[in-house]
């Protein structure tokens, strides 16, 4: 078995019965990265080489700005700046300008922190593929999670060819859980919108209650904070 990635964690969260395990993955990945940049990697020189090129967008610059390590923010925000202020050098032509214009808006396209954590959740997406052709106690883990957001779902059939012999049955199973509780959602907003009518104000909202949250993470997946 070639796992890509440590399976501890699929198990820990595809257990917890949440929306979307993988974006309960994808935040403690993030939040990694985010303690990284903030401690020893910032005096790391291919680090500061990698900022310098890429920089934050402006979720992990925020992020990175609420954490108590100011200096670590200002000190690769100040190298990234390095870098782009040449694109402030005068400009004489509207073609010029034009041009000037892409390698601005391509400047402020990439993201260092970004581009790691898709990485490294590529790796999940793959390892969760193996494990299911794998790892006979995770079909049933699988089969009764609750599905995932839309973008992690997609993720997921991309991948899927690492289930090797099994796919077809990886397909199956995936697609016939993420449509099942994509469903039950629609319930859920349904049963919503129902209890709004007078005659059903009495009636107990159960899992309704929790529909739009429900919903916010089906769709656009978890708030990553």
């Amino acid at each position: 078995m070639n796992y890509h990635i440590d399976t501890g964690l699929i198990y820990e969260k595809f257990k917890e019965n949440g929306e979307c395990p993988l974006c309960t993955i994808e935040k403690i990945v993030q939040e990694q990265f985010l303690h990284e940049f903030l401690n020893d990697a910032v005096m790391e020189d291919n680090t500061r080489i990698t900022v310098g090129k890429k920089g934050f967008c402006a979720k992990h610059f925020d992020m990175l700005f609420k954490r108590q390590n100011k200096l670590s923010v200002a000190l690769q925000v100040g190298t990234r700046a390095e870098k782009i202020a040449p694109l402030l050098s005068e400009i004489k032509s509207a073609g010029a300008a034009k041009k000037r214009a892409k390698e601005i808006e391509n400047a402020f396209n990439s993201c260092v922190i970004c581009d790691l954590v898709e990485e490294s959740m590529i790796k999940y997406y793959k390892t969760v593929a193996q494990m299911f052709t794998g790892e006979k106690d995770f079909y049933k883990i699988l089969f009764s999670c609750k599905g995932f957001c839309m973008h992690h779902y997609s993720e997921l059939l991309k991948y899927s060819s690492c289930a090797g012999f099994g796919v077809k049955a990886y397909l199956s199973v995936l697609s016939g859980v993420q449509k099942k509780n994509f469903a039950r959602v629609q319930g859920e907003l349904k049963a919503f919108c129902d209890s709004h009518d007078y005659r059903n104000a009495y009636k107990p909202l159960g899992d309704a209650e929790n529909a739009l949250p429900h919903a916010r993470i089906k769709f656009y997946g978890e708030k990553q904070d």
